[in-house]
């Protein structure tokens, strides 16, 4: 009696997923499914790519490359540019995806809590004093400033300047990165914030809640070596013709790498920007789902093989079956 109730508890419930009896479905992939998927495949990113495409067309963009100039630049505006809009610096040949650059960072510092600090090599400290926040990234932080003015004409001076509603400096990281990654507190006395770039790292305590945003966005490390990354917010329409001066604060040295830096203001469209990369992404990639396509087609119609056919069975194997 014990037996067949230890024998009843072993066996698995009766059910489907326990006894392994769960239908499946295995496609047979052949010569004509594949052409089809293919070209099925090619025809959606070619249209994802086109749509794409069409819409960072119709962007209006106008951008000033400034370097060492510090003081007024203008962006003239040629066409209707409707909000809202960013307002961006770029830079060029500044490798941000540099393993031992983008590594140089503790998460834990800056969302403070208990973690290590020596991942932040080679720039854990700085004349002996701990550094926060540490590493390469952080003391790297782009610290040029920029106020905006409107002028109806690039001819007058009658310039006003864009008010707090107009040029929106809060808001502009991402929300999972202020309320998570990112936490302040105050300098500890056995610790600086001025770093062998000379300046107080706006983090902690930064003037105002902009310039933290600054920082945090300047912490998430761009991918390519031509990069923009958001400096704020401009919640107003220009015209063909309006001009605007953006006063510059020029702090940020590009000779050493050899780079430019440059101002950008932008429409935003529902992908939030211009974004070529990816609809030539989407292109290509359907070009080349449609070039399989039409290569696996032609090859089979000039070398048919019937699917399971026996006869391609080697001699030997059909006698070993």
């Amino acid at each position: 009696m014990d037996n067949s109730v230890s024998e009843a508890k072993e066996k698995p419930h009766d059910n489907p997923v326990a006894r392994q009896r769960l239908k499946a479905w295995q496609p047979i992939v052949t010569p004509r499914k594949f052409v089809i998927v293919m070209a099925l495949l090619g025809a959606l990113l070619l249209s994802i790519g086109a749509v794409i495409t069409s819409s960072n067309a119709s962007i209006q963009e106008v951008s000033e490359r400034y370097d060492n100039t510090n003081g007024i630049v203008t962006l003239h505006i040629t066409e209707q540019m409707d909000s809202p809009m960013r307002f961006s610096y770029s830079l060029t040949n500044y490798y941000q995806n540099f393993r031992l650059y983008v590594k140089s960072r503790s998460d834990w510092q800056l969302a403070d809590v208990d973690g290590p600090t020596d991942i932040c090599t080679p720039l854990e400290s700085f004349n002996g004093i701990d550094l926060y926040p540490c590493g390469l990234v952080a003391n790297s932080f782009f610290n040029d400033t920029f106020e905006a003015s409107f002028c109806p004409s690039c001819n007058t001076s009658e310039c006003t300047i864009l008010g707090a509603d107009e040029w929106q400096r809060t808001g502009i990281s991402w929300h999972s990165d202020r309320q998570t990654k990112f936490n302040a507190r105050a300098v500890e006395a056995d610790e600086t914030n001025t770093g062998p770039a000379g300046f107080p790292i706006p983090f902690p305590v930064p003037p105002s809640p902009g310039d933290n945003e600054d920082f945090i966005i300047w912490m998430r490390a761009a991918g390519l070596p031509t990069f923009r990354k958001l400096y704020s917010k401009v919640e107003r329409s220009f015209s063909g013709g309006d001009c605007i001066r953006v006063n510059i604060s020029n702090n940020y040295p590009v000779d050493p790498f050899g780079g430019t830096k440059s101002i950008i203001l932008e429409e935003v469209n529902w992908m939030n920007g211009r974004n070529s990369f990816l609809g030539a992404l989407y292109i290509v990639f359907g070009c080349c789902a449609i070039i399989a396509s039409v290569g696996f087609g032609i090859l089979q119609h000039q070398n048919p093989r019937k699917l399971a056919d026996p006869d391609l069975i080697p001699a030997d194997a059909r006698v070993a079956a």
